[in-house]
């Protein structure tokens, strides 16, 4: 008796774990990070983050920040090609909390990938990106309220080695 108790239990936790795992295979991230690391170069990687998007029943904001650590410029892939419907990505100086914030850079989804790297001359003192996702309200045909996918948000900084190289490393080849 106690065997097949135990059998029943192990079944139904094996059930368990493979429904876990169906609902969060919506962010087959693989191929995508891999685009993104190619577009990224010369840049050297710092960070990757993977945005999980929830569309609701109605329209919302998303912010995240994304800290700016040296002084160099920076290069900011985005890849919204796990999204199943589009959405507005823009870029600020200041958090949504401020009133007055400047706007650095605006996109849509619909480009799939795409890079934004800021002007760190014109922006001294910027320590910090606010990266606000502008998500449309979603109600499907059969009435389901929400659907999920995700974007994914590669930094990476100029490295200083990679500039010295300059012109010498294409006539080295020859």
């Amino acid at each position: 008796m106690k065997k097949i108790t135990l059998a029943t239990l192990l079944i139904f936790a094996c059930i368990l774990g493979t429904q876990a795992q169906k609902t969060q295979s919506y962010c087959p991230k693989e191929e995508v990070v891999t685009k993104c690391r190619k577009a990224l170069v010369p840049y050297k990687y710092t960070n990757m983050v993977v945005n999980r998007i929830v569309f609701k029943r109605s329209n919302y904001i998303k912010e995240i920040s994304i800290p700016l650590y040296f002084d160099a410029n920076y290069r900011l892939v985005f890849n919204t090609e796990l999204l199943p419907k589009d959405i507005k990505i823009k870029i600020y100086d200041k958090p949504l909390t401020e009133k007055k914030r400047n706007e650095l850079g605006s996109f849509e989804s619909s480009e799939r990938q795409f890079n934004f790297e800021p002007d760190m001359e014109n922006n001294k003192g910027l320590y910090e990106l606010y990266v606000n996702f502008l998500i449309p309200a979603y109600i499907a045909d059969d009435g389901s309220s929400f659907i999920k996918g995700c974007v994914i948000l590669m930094t990476g900084y100029e490295d200083q080695v990679s500039e010295e190289f300059g012109d010498s490393e294409s006539s080295a080849g020859e």
